[in-house]
This record gives structure tokens, sequence and C-alpha cells, in this order.
């Protein structure tokens, strides 16, 4: 395994704030500080003007705990995802980030929202996430800062989303991020259609989130970043979009 900064010598325990070194304890901890500060920005008058807002919002997220919060990564990472069958969506290199971001910049600061019908919005919304999930610019914490764009954009565009169905299904809308970063092989459609309905409150309560690929959703369990097997993915220069 590569060297990771971010951790306790010899674990995968992320260094932080308040010492925590037993894994489910630090997981506890950072799903309670994030919810508090989830709710918090829900109820501020944060607004996104920038892609760089999107790290503000990682920033505020999880800056009670770790150091690096609202910072790009230093390392690169892999994560097994059990749809791909224990293989990693290629992130972006760190190497790369900055100028990942500044090229999905370029592509925001031209969106005129006022120009597009409802249903056009939610497709540009789903494409700046996606995105901004796929160059996966933390250590950690990238879903739920991804979730939290995805309610700032949706709001920018002027129409609502309910976030509250969105975390219900949290681990299909995950699922749904890692298809719609498989370059050629990518599948949008799961991730469009959950935040279709979020925002049309369709489908509230049928049972059309419980599996995605044929896999069952509640099966699914969190597996932390790691800089090992790296040598499986795509180099900086493979990276497009």
């Amino acid at each position: 395994m590569n060297k990771d900064p971010y951790v306790y010598e010899g674990t995968n325990v992320l260094i932080n704030k308040l010492n925590i070194q037993d894994p489910d304890k630090l997981d506890q901890a950072e799903s309670d500080f994030a919810s508090l500060a989830i709710s918090r920005l829900r109820n501020s008058d944060f607004e996104v003007h920038s892609i760089y807002d999107f790290l503000e919002i990682h920033k505020r997220l999880f800056s009670a705990l770790y150091d690096w919060a609202g910072k790009p990564r230093t390392i690169d990472i892999y994560k097994a995802e059990p749809l791909l069958g224990g293989k990693s969506v290629d992130y972006v290199f760190a190497s790369y980030i900055d100028t990942a971001l500044l090229e999905l910049q370029k592509e925001f600061k031209a969106i005129d929202w006022d120009a597009f019908d409802p249903s056009a919005k939610i497709e540009k919304v789903c494409y700046f996430v996606s995105e901004f999930w796929h160059i996966h610019p933390f250590r950690e914490g990238n879903t739920r800062t991804s979730a939290m764009v995805l309610y700032f954009l949706i709001k920018k565009a002027g129409l609502h989303v309910n976030i509250d169905f969105l975390s219900r299904n949290g681990k299909f809308f995950r699922n749904a991020l890692v298809l719609s970063c498989l370059y050629s092989a990518s599948k949008t459609e799961y991730l469009l259609g959950i935040v279709s309905d979020s925002v049309t409150l369709k489908n509230e309560n049928s049972r059309k989130y419980e599996t995605i690929e044929g896999t069952e959703v509640k099966k699914y369990s969190y597996n932390h970043h790691t800089t090992d097997r790296l040598e499986t993915i795509k180099k900086p220069a493979d990276w497009k979009r």
C-alpha cells in the first residue's frame, strides 16, 4: 500500500481533530457532524455561483473533524465498488484535479439556467453533479458533498428537490453516480431518474429504487477509499470527460 498522509500510521482511519482512532466511532462522529452541518447549510443563505463553491460545501460539512476539509486531495485513491465487481471508478488523479475543476468551471459559467425548461435543467444539474463526483476532489466526503451540490444547483435552476427522498435512497444515489462515471460505458439514466423523481415527487413510495442493475441496494456496504491497487486505474492523461 502506498503511503497515505491522511491516516494514522498502520491504519485506514483518517487523522481527525478529535483524535478518534476507532473506525466505527469516527464514522459515527462524521455522520453526526455532517448531518448537523447539512441542516445548518440548508437553512442558511448559501448559494452556488461557481464550481469552487462546491469546495466550500465540503468545508462546511467536515471542518469540525478534518483540517483538510474543503481542500483537494493530494494523493490518488481507489475504492472497490461492489457494483463494478470490486473495481474502482477511475477518479481523477490528484495532479489533475485543479485542471479538471477549472475545465468544469468554464462550462458552469457559460450556463444560462433561464434558457432551459425544467427537464433540461435537471439534465444539466445531473451533468455537473456527476462530473464533480467523478473528479472526486476530496479524500473522503465526496458523495455527501455532491448531494448538497445537487440541492443547491436545483435551487439555482429555480426548482425544488426533495432532499429527504434522496437521503432515504442514498445508496441508490451513490451507485447511480458510480454508473454515470464509466467513460464510454456510462449509464446516466439511473442518476437522471432519481433526481427527476426527487424534483417531481414521483415514485416516492414505490420499490423502484430497491435495486440497480439487478443488485439489491440494501446489500450495498460502504468501503473506505484506499491508496492500494492504484496500478489498476487510468493515468491522468487518460481522463477525458
